[in-house]
């Protein structure tokens, strides 16, 4: 077996990886925030210690003001697979290199920088949403940037260099199809 055609079968399970995640995940915020107040208090750490200074249940407007805040982080989320998703889709048909791939690394690259914003926007939102039943002065407005969100602007990075890579290979390869 060729090396292209290692490629196309590769990315032929990583197509179908691919769209499923982008039904799965979907599905995860939706079930998370219909069943927040079945959830054990461990797995909503938005307070100091593991459990919430006053144990309370999300009153069903919270949490659909949850559930529609989470769209914002998953928006570009799924934005971010659906790019890649094509990338595969591509290598699945033996296109490697092309200007629709630059372009798709480079939407990829930015739609990760708006998912690292939005989701530290969400993740706000959340501390202040899980910690309104607590008394006046005991709730919380959590803002945070960590390594997940660092790691996420390196991958960012490359994934800008991947780009620039990638429009040399092609405009190489170009070059190479119209060379006699």
């Amino acid at each position: 077996m060729d090396n292209l055609s290692k490629i196309k079968k590769f990315s032929k399970n990583l197509h179908l990886f691919l769209s499923f995640l982008v039904v799965v995940i979907p599905l995860y915020y939706v079930s998370y925030w219909v069943f927040v107040n079945y959830l054990p208090e461990s797995l909503i750490n938005v307070n100091i210690h593991p459990t919430p200074l006053i144990p309370n249940e999300l009153p069903i407007k919270l949490q659909i003001i949850g559930f529609f805040t989470s769209l914002l982080p998953l928006s570009a989320l799924i934005y971010v697979i659906t790019n890649i998703r094509k990338l595969f889709s591509f290598y699945r048909e033996g296109m490697i290199f092309s200007f629709e791939h630059v372009s798709l690394f480079k939407k990829t690259a930015k739609a990760l920088v708006l998912w690292v914003i939005l989701s530290i926007i969400y993740e706000s939102a959340k501390s202040v949403i899980f910690s309104a039943g607590n008394p006046p002065g005991s709730r919380l407005l959590k803002v945070g940037f960590s390594s997940a969100e660092i790691t996420t602007l390196v991958v960012v990075g490359i994934v800008f260099i991947i780009a620039w890579v990638m429009d040399e290979g092609r405009i190489l390869n170009e070059e190479k199809e119209l060379t006699v």
